[in-house]
C-alpha cells in the first residue's frame, strides 16, 4: 500500500505525544481526526485523564477531551468514551489525582483507552512522552502499553532537536513504531538560518513535518492530509487492537 498524507494505523490506533506540554498535542490531534473522518473511517478519540478541568454546570469539563470528541463527530453525550478521569488541579496527572485522593494506574489509563472493534482509535496522553501519567507509569508507559503507532509533536525552536532525539531514542528502545513527527512553530522570532524539520529528517530518517507559526485549523488539515509518511495497512474487519 503506498500513498501520502496521515498514516493509517496498523492496530487500528495512533497514540499522540510530545516533548512536552502545551507543544500542541490536541491541535494535532484533532487535525488527523478530521482527516480520517474525511476518508470515511469511524475515529474513536481518547484522553483517559485530563487535568486542570475547571467547573462547567457543575462538572469538571475536560477541554482537550471536548475538542477531540467534537474533531471525531462524536455528540456531547459521548465526551464520557473520550475521557474517564477528569482532574481539577493544573499539574501532572498522578499529583492532581492523589490531591483528591483518588490515585490513578496505568491498568485504569488502558481500560479507559479501550479502542471499539470498528473504529480507529487517537489516544492523547497528558504532557510530553516521559511525563507522570499515574502512580505507575509514564506517558511512555501508556504508549507501551497499547501499542499503537506514534505521531510525536514538538515545539519549532532553537533547542527542539534534543529533545525530539530524546524522545525518539526512548521510543525506539520501547519497540514502539513512530509514524511522524510534527514541528508546531509558535513564536515568530525564530532564526531565519533554523531549520529543525531538514535537521531532524536527516538524523531520524523519519517524515517530519514542519507547521507555520499560527497555521489555522484548515491549513494544518491540509498540510498533514498532503504530507508524505510512513503508510501502514487498516486492521483486519473486527479485530481489535
Amino acid at each position: 500500500m503506498s500513498t501520502s498524507g496521515v498514516p493509517l494505523p496498523r492496530a487500528g490506533g495512533l497514540f499522540v505525544t510530545a516533548t512536552d506540554t502545551g507543544v500542541g498535542k490536541t491541535f494535532i490531534a484533532c487535525s488527523v481526526a478530521r482527516i480520517w473522518r474525511a476518508r470515511g473511517l469511524k475515529v474513536a478519540p481518547r484522553k483517559p485523564v485530563e487535568s486542570g478541568c475547571a467547573l462547567r454546570e457543575g462538572q469538571r469539563f475536560p477541554e482537550d477531551a471536548a475538542l477531540l470528541a467534537a474533531a471525531a463527530g462524536l455528540p456531547p453525550e459521548r465526551l464520557p468514551e473520550v475521557n474517564r478521569y477528569r482532574l481539577a488541579e493544573p499539574l501532572a496527572p498522578d499529583l492532581a489525582a492523589r490531591l483528591e485522593g483518588r490515585p490513578l494506574h496505568l491498568a485504569e489509563l488502558v481500560a479507559a483507552s479501550a479502542r471499539p472493534a470498528d473504529a480507529w482509535r487517537i489516544t492523547e496522553g497528558a504532557g510530553g512522552l516521559y511525563s507522570p501519567l499515574c502512580e505507575d507509569g509514564l506517558n511512555a508507559d501508556l504508549a507501551e502499553a497499547l501499542g499503537d503507532p506514534v505521531l510525536l509533536v514538538a515545539e519549532d525552536r532553537l533547542g527542539t532537536l534534543s529533545g525530539c532525539l530524546l524522545a525518539l531514542e526512548a521510543l525506539d528502545r520501547r519497540g514502539l513504531q513512530v509514524v511522524a513527527v510534527v514541528l508546531n512553530r509558535r513564536r515568530p522570532d525564530a532564526h531565519p538560518a533554523m531549520d529543525n524539520r531538514a535537521e531532524l529528517a536527516r538524523r531520524s530518517g523519519l517524515p517530519v513535518l514542519g507547521l507555520p507559526e499560527g497555521a489555522p485549523a484548515l491549513v494544518v488539515d491540509q498540510m498533514l492530509s498532503a504530507s508524505s509518511s510512513s503508510i501502514v495497512s487498516p486492521p483486519e474487519p473486527g479485530s481489535t487492537g
